[in-house]
């Protein structure tokens, strides 16, 4: 009877602990692929000074370039344009280089003034916000 009340303690032990232990599922957290852009004015030149915050975390100002990191296949960015009184049509370009026509196409963009909706639309080469003096900021969505 003892060597059956050990044997039976010893299968209940290993039925509950087989149940217990680790998973051997992997997790995958995928980092956003940062890329370098360019916003920049109606004579290809980069505007500064422009803050920016992104849904991947990733936040900055604007440099001298109008440069500023964006992962175009899972972010959105939101720009502020009141703070610096940015005043001119705004371009979003892969190069800083006013000699070519790198505007980019397809990232769709909605655009506020006084906390309303003021513009919408897609990027293209015809520029992405014609007069940043009517809206307060704008934000860019990932085009995914």
């Amino acid at each position: 009877m003892k060597k059956f009340l050990i044997l039976l303690a010893g299968s209940v032990m290993i039925i509950v602990l087989s149940g217990c232990g680790g998973s051997d599922d992997v997790i995958i957290i995928e980092e956003p692929i940062l890329e370098t852009f360019f916003i920049t004015d109606g004579f290809g030149e980069g505007v500064s000074g422009i803050i920016y915050e992104c849904d991947s975390g990733t936040s900055g100002v604007t440099n001298f370039e109008g440069a500023f990191m964006f992962d175009i296949k899972g972010d959105n960015c939101k720009f502020d344009f009141v703070i610096n009184d940015i005043q001119s049509d705004l371009y979003i370009e892969y190069d800083n280089d006013p000699d070519t026509d790198a505007g980019i196409d397809g990232i769709y963009y909605e655009c506020i003034f006084d906390g309303a909706l003021s513009e919408t639309g897609y990027s293209g080469p015809s520029g992405f916000v014609t007069d940043s003096r009517i809206h307060d900021g704008c934000t860019l969505f990932d085009i995914y």
